[in-house]
């Protein structure tokens, strides 16, 4: 480690053997192998989005990451219920969600699917890929991964770094919940309410937080944890984080181990972000937004037609995430193919004109980000 970046070291530095407290979210389909090795080889974490990625375009990303970069990167995956959804379950007719669908595929010329599948490969597929290709690190959100799973992983010796939206969540992860006293991550990512895309939550009924209420409650806790054991699980802070002084205050004031920031580097000029998301991000003066009708799970991003519409409907009305996401991926792939920005999937963070600004309007590569956050640090 140099001396330039000796007084940015934390525990998680220190385990992954990197120069930065600096991880790039794995924001899906925003997460090039460009992007990645980019932010990896300046010292930070690149992480690919591959949740949804099938499984041959995962592997030749992963390698052509490789390619690209020798220093240490994460792949993200979405852990899944206990059991996924059946065919019957998967085609359950739901009438006031399904005539909302309907009704805009019609205005779009589009069939209505005879068949619904899974967006994501099966878990333990993805999970074979990782270990062949030798993935250093692996990500994961929405919950905790299958033991099977992770032992494969930790035998193979790859970093795990788990997902919470509450204390409570942490305490899971990091093994030091009562009932449950397991390990099951190496670190934890404290994601906030600001964080853009999909919350991680998988204990429905705690309380959401804000990015610096959230750090500072998995600190507590671990804390008082810590009073009769060692806790040595790094914590690393993710949400609305969007230039130096917010990486400065999660670091400094929160005491996290490092940042996490995912709508900065979809701006940078290495990301796949379709230019039409660019421009809104760049551009609109909306506020994002927390939403479940889009995908089943709630998520923050940009407010647009096919978000008003969702909305509209009540909760009770909107299926779990599987079945809803397999539902309205064939409307969302349409708008994206005809750059339709009113019916696309537009995730961001809550504070991504902050981004814009920090990234000069959009044109700096990941690599000049990187350098930018450390130089003001």
């Amino acid at each position: 480690m140099t001396g330039s970046s000796q007084h940015l070291a934390t525990a998680f530095t220190r385990a992954l053997r990197i120069k930065y407290p600096i991880v790039q979210a794995p924001c899906a389909g925003h997460t090039s192998a460009d992007l990645v090795a980019a932010v990896s080889n300046a010292g930070a974490l690149g992480s690919l989005g591959a949740a949804m990625m099938p499984l041959d375009t995962m592997r030749a990303t992963i390698r052509a990451i490789k390619q690209k970069t020798k220093q240490p990167f994460a792949v993200n995956l979405f852990c899944r219920a206990k059991q996924d959804p059946t065919t019957e379950e998967l085609h359950q007719d739901y009438p006031a969600t399904d005539a909302v669908l309907n009704a805009i595929r019609s205005e779009f010329g589009l069939p209505t699917p005879t068949k619904y599948t899974l967006r994501s490969p099966p878990l333990e597929d993805q999970i074979s890929i990782i270990l062949e290709e030798r993935v250093p690190v692996v990500s994961f959100t929405f919950g905790i991964l299958p033991d099977r799973e992770l032992q494969r992983l930790w035998d193979a010796g790859v970093y795990l770094i788990g997902t919470a939206t509450s204390a409570k969540e942490a305490m899971v992860l990091a093994g030091l919940d009562e009932l449950d006293p397991t390990r099951k991550a190496d670190a934890v990512v404290a994601q906030g309410l600001e964080a853009g895309g999909h919350r991680g939550t998988f204990l429905f009924d705690e309380k959401q937080m804000s990015t610096g209420e959230l750090v500072k409650s998995v600190k507590e806790a671990f804390r008082r944890k810590g009073s009769n054991t060692s806790v040595d699980v790094p914590v690393l802070a993710a949400g609305g984080l969007s230039n130096s002084k917010d990486v400065a205050e999660a670091l400094k004031g929160w005491h996290a181990d490092g940042a996490v920031l995912g709508t900065l580097f979809m701006l940078s000029s290495d990301s796949s972000t379709p230019e039409v998301q660019r421009k809104v991000m760049l551009e609109s003066d909306a506020k994002t937004r927390l939403t479940r009708g889009l995908s089943g799970r709630f998520a923050r991003g940009y407010p647009n037609a096919f978000m008003d519409r969702m909305d509209a409907l009540a909760d009770k009305d909107i299926p779990s995430y599987d079945i809803h996401s397999a539902r309205t991926k064939d409307i969302v792939a349409h708008a994206a193919g005809n750059k339709n920005p009113d019916y696309m999937m537009l995730w961001s963070g809550a504070n991504a004109r902050a981004a814009a600004d920090f990234t000069d309007h959009g044109k700096l590569s990941a690599a000049d980000i990187v350098s930018k956050l450390v130089a003001d640090l």
